[in-house]
């Protein structure tokens, strides 16, 4: 398993699967060729296949155990979901589970579900289909909810009842709610003494970057703020999944900068091994002036 210390509080990633569908430059609109070219050397093979043009993301989960509390950060893809237009989430059989025990708890020993926003990639093992139901995965979490971000797909389910892009909602959200699972929080709600939900709007409207602090350290998990590394030194480079990317690249670089300012560990929710970094001030001051990610192996 992948391990980082952070003060008293460990985190585990728990991968699903690895994504290999999305081709770079269309994820990319604002990359360029000869961008690619000039960080071929690090990107391949572990971030980006120059055979394909095609990029690689981990979908990953974060299990913190803070010594009193077990906490799930994203719920990825989910098994046995149906998701049209993205034929690599349908159907899916993975043992996350099983590595989910491996890593150190089982269903009933979680005691929150973090959601950093409600995209399908991020809620789906909120729930598991049971006796042709969808129920909730953690009988015993509180299934954490940015307040904006429930509201916003809410209102989309309303208008689009049988609207692709609200399937992810009604299987993987709806019934946590129905089970009486759901905490909806309002922005900076502090979760089990040690994490903050901020605000990070853009990919999403109420995407939350989540900080966590124990002992003096620092880390965020930023869900899909990033998605790739090479956002790092290129913040303006929204993805074309960004309902706002002109404010998703605004967050972006504000969350660096505080990373950067509070040497909080960056624990992304796609990046490829190694997975997790420190976020350092460029010494290349282009156009983007981006940052520095400076990969870290397990702790």
């Amino acid at each position: 398993m992948i391990r980082f210390k952070i003060g008293s509080v460990t985190a585990t990633l728990v991968q699903e699967m690895v994504d290999t569908m999305f081709d770079f430059m269309k994820f990319f609109p604002l990359a360029t060729p000869e961008a690619v070219q000039s960080n071929l050397s690090w990107m391949a093979p572990g971030h980006y296949d120059p055979a394909t043009g095609r990029m690689l993301l981990s979908m990953h989960s974060w299990l913190l155990d803070t010594g009193t509390h077990k906490i799930l950060i994203d719920g990825c893809v989910g098994n046995g979901k149906d998701r049209p237009g993205r034929p690599d989430w349908c159907g899916l059989d993975t043992p996350f589970l099983s590595r989910l025990a491996e890593a150190g708890a089982r269903p009933e020993d979680i005691d929150f579900v973090l959601c950093t926003h409600l995209h399908a990639d991020h809620i789906g093992w909120n729930t598991q289909l049971i006796n042709g139901r969808w129920v909730p995965t953690f009988p015993n979490a509180k299934y954490v909810f940015s307040r904006r971000e429930h509201a916003y797909w809410e209102e989309k389910l309303a208008a689009s009842p049988n609207g692709p892009h609200t399937l992810a909602y009604q299987d993987s959200v709806l019934p946590v709610i129905e089970a009486g699972q759901a905490l909806i929080v309002d922005d900076y709600a502090e979760i089990a003494d040690c994490l903050v939900l901020a605000p990070a709007p853009g990919h999403t409207p109420g995407h939350v970057a989540i900080w966590l602090k124990s002992d003096g350290e620092h880390a965020v998990l930023t869900g899909d703020i990033l998605h790739h590394p090479i956002q790092v030194k290129y913040p303006s480079w929204s993805c074309f999944g960004c309902q706002d990317q002109v404010q998703s690249a605004v967050t972006r670089r504000r969350v660096l900068e505080q990373a950067c300012e509070r040497h909080a560990l960056l624990l992304p929710g796609h990046f490829m091994p190694p997975h997790a970094g420190f976020i350092h001030e460029g010494s290349d001051k282009g156009p983007d002036n981006g940052f520095e990610l400076r990969f870290v192996d397990e702790q």
